[in-house]
């Protein structure tokens, strides 16, 4: 396939000709144009703008999104090989269709790539195992577009949690709905709760898998087939192991609805509220008592931050291969649960 390569050298910046600091001259590229896609070009811009980034590539195979980029985008290819071949690059990230991220994420790695795959890793534990069978085996590393373990208030949240300042945590709820329409490409569950099924393990100290006492796909309040459904609920019951007691975790998800992004942590001591479009701080307290407002240790976003982290530590990961199979672990279990709930439902 021929590419659209333009080459458009930028100059090293001040970092990298001054001998006694740290140089920073990473080369990115990205591989989907679409609209995820976009907004991670959109982030590598800003972070080359700051010096932190020194080229940016972009690839799609349909030759209309690489029309007009912006002028900080060093060069645009119609196949990721090519892009590799042509131009050394520190990260190659994928921005592509769901149904495709773990066969590229493992010829990728097969290449020794550092690769970042969007969520979801596979669209099955199967898939998600091969590729991390393909990390292993190559000098690359893998890491997830699961950017919210990323997030300045999550990480905030788990500090208070570590330090025992929330208490025992008691429950989850993690809710996120979006006021755009339903996809043609993705269901519900692994667009939406996936990000659920990445973070939430992380947030209370246990290694047990969860019991699912409610596993439902919706469609106008209705269960619904999976590929179908713009809503799903979960509940989930971690039962606790030695002084930590039972956690219940709620999940909601959907499309079409007002926009709505919060997790809330009850804890024995106190509550944590927070806002994953807010940056900069979150609510510490309870009903009783009432809320204050605490400020996060940074206010990055968190795909910023995550682009920073990644390439300030090539050589280390922050999620381990176990973190990527316990997500798809409960990913794959909250599927076929909600799979099994309509198949229920339908035949009654």
């Amino acid at each position: 396939m021929i590419s659209q390569h333009t080459m458009n050298k930028t100059t090293l910046s001040s970092l990298e000709r001054t001998n006694d600091l740290v140089t920073m001259s990473y080369n990115v590229g990205v591989v989907g144009c679409g609209r995820w896609g976009i907004k991670h070009l959109e982030t590598l811009v800003h972070l080359k703008s700051q010096g932190f980034i020194n080229e940016i590539y972009a690839c799609d195979i349909n030759p209309n999104r690489l029309e007009s980029m912006h002028p900080s985008i060093d060069g645009v290819f119609q196949h990721w090989m090519e892009m590799h071949e042509s131009v050394k690059l520190d990260l190659i990230s994928i921005a592509t269709p769901n149904a495709t991220h773990s066969l590229l994420g493992i010829a990728m790695l097969e290449q020794d790539l550092h690769v970042l795959v969007e969520k979801p890793l596979g669209a099955s534990f199967e898939e998600v195992k091969l590729l991390c069978d393909a990390a292993q085996k190559s000098r690359g590393a893998l890491h997830s577009g699961y950017l919210l373990r990323y997030h300045p208030g999550i990480e905030l949240a788990k500090q208070l949690i570590e330090d025992h300042s929330v208490g025992h945590v008691k429950s989850i709820r993690f809710t996120k709905y979006s006021s755009r329409k339903k996809p043609a490409n993705g269901h519900v569950i692994e667009n939406l709760a996936s990000h659920a099924f990445a973070i939430l393990p992380s947030l209370f100290v246990s290694d047990s898998s969860p019991l699912f006492s409610v596993a439902m796909a919706l469609e106008g309040g209705k269960p619904a087939s999976i590929s179908t459904a713009s809503q799903a609920k979960f509940h989930m019951i971690y039962s606790g192991e030695g002084t930590q007691p039972r956690t219940d975790v709620e999940v909601h998800i959907g499309w079409g609805q007002p926009d709505r992004n919060r997790l809330t942590i009850e804890g024995t001591k106190q509550h944590i509220r927070l806002d994953f479009r807010e940056h900069n701080s979150i609510e510490c307290g309870s009903q009783r008592t009432g809320y204050i407002t605490r400020p996060t240790a940074h206010s990055t976003p968190p795909l910023e931050a995550q682009y920073k982290h990644i390439l300030s530590n090539k050589n280390s990961v922050f999620e381990s291969i176990t973190d990527h199979l316990r997500t798809a672990t409960l990913l794959d279990k909250a599927t076929s649960l909600a799979h099994q709930y309509h198949l229920h439902n339908a035949s009654n």
